[in-house]
């Protein structure tokens, strides 16, 4: 596979730095969702079920941020390989302008 040139892993930072933006709102969502269903399986059935619902789908969420978590910190590590950047390298918000004039151009 051929190497990612310096904007091609500009541009893959910037894709993971808006997708773990993205994983915040979504996870609040899920979890909003997770226990609106858990309350009413509790409602209809026993409520340990719904106890039961939210504690299994509460592990299987854990586990896709963690998932998720570990997918956009390697892909920002193989963007700052390709940028030719230490891989201990913080991404503020004085780096993140480098970066962008980097993929814009």
């Amino acid at each position: 596979m051929a190497e990612m040139t310096k904007r091609e892993g500009a541009q893959r930072i910037l894709d993971a730095k808006a997708s773990a933006e993205k994983l915040r709102f979504r996870i609040a969502m899920v979890c909003v969702a997770i226990l609106a269903i858990g309350i009413v399986i509790g409602v209809l059935t026993l409520w340990h079920f719904g106890v039961a619902t939210v504690l299994v789908c509460g592990l299987l969420l854990q586990y896709a941020v963690e998932r998720m978590s570990t997918i956009i910190d390697a892909s920002i590590a193989k963007g700052l390989k390709a940028m030719g950047w230490d891989q201990k390298t913080t991404i503020d918000e004085q780096s993140l302008e480098k970066i962008r004039r980097i993929a814009e151009g």
